[in-house]
């Protein structure tokens, strides 16, 4: 299982490293952020499992961020930590979901404890998303079937069961994908999504048009984007070197996904 990504979050140096220096030995992947501003735009350019979260910063405070975080990933844990707590805040905080409200100073096994329990939390949440997807992919397949012309009419023809793209090889009769000479763990949904990136190289796809391909369906634009960036994120965490910086699967502006591998 790839590791899970924490951003820190606080303006004041020491507390940056004390909360660091805790969760370093955990083989989570850590990242801090000096202030608001840099959160947001750290949240806004990579996917965070866990935000530890200081909530009295200037000029961008820590609410800022959780809304920021929040629009960008609704499954997003985040623990407040804070010196300065009010009922306001707190019940603001509350309200939009976060996993805890910690007073500081925090210990570091308390920390630690709270943030395995919150990971766990996230892949349980995850996990059961992810079974929803494959179920409403599998009903979807079915009532497909249901509406396919007799075999005796239309029979199959079956594609070329290898498809490569510079060191991807894609299996399509028994459904493996190898990079590198090494064979991924893909789910149904996730080497359908591979597949549809492939064939479609050069060109970038839309949410709308993956979800077509991929998993069968059609929707809005708004559930498409959604769906399709759940998708895409434990797609790179299964391919990527660094998920953070892909490689493989480009994100383009206003357009969609792209497979760039070599």
């Amino acid at each position: 299982m790839n590791p899970f990504h924490i951003l820190i979050v606080d303006d004041e140096p020491n507390v940056r490293l004390i909360l660091e220096h805790a969760l370093k030995h955990e083989g989570y992947v850590l990242e801090t952020a000096a202030h608001g501003a840099e959160a947001i735009q750290k949240i806004g350019q990579a996917y965070y499992d866990l935000i530890v979260l200081d909530l009295y910063m200037q000029p961008v405070d820590g609410l800022q961020v959780l809304y920021a975080a929040r629009k960008q990933d609704a499954e997003v844990i985040i623990i407040i930590l804070t010196a300065n707590s009010s009922v306001e805040s707190a019940i603001e905080a509350l309200r939009w979901g976060v996993f805890d409200y910690l007073l500081k100073p925090v210990s570091p096994e308390s920390l630690r404890q709270r943030v395995r329990q919150g990971l766990t939390q996230r892949q349980q949440t995850l996990q059961q998303k992810q079974l929803l997807q494959q179920i409403n992919h599998l009903r979807e397949t079915f009532r497909d079937l249901d509406n396919l012309p007799s075999p005796e009419l239309t029979p199959p023809t079956l594609g070329p069961r290898f498809i490569y793209a510079g060191s991807l090889v894609l299996d399509c009769h028994h459904r493996q994908a190898t990079l590198n000479q090494t064979t991924l763990d893909l789910t149904t949904s996730e080497f359908d999504l591979l597949l549809c990136l492939v064939k479609a190289t050069p060109n970038p796809m839309s949410p709308r048009q993956l979800v077509n391909c991929a998993l069968g369906y059609d929707c809005d634009e708004v559930r498409a984007k959604e769906t399709i960036k759940w998708h895409i994120h434990h797609l790179r965490r299964k391919i990527e070197t660094d998920p953070n910086t892909p490689h493989y699967i480009k994100t383009v502006r206003y357009k969609g996904y792209m497979w760039s591998g070599e």
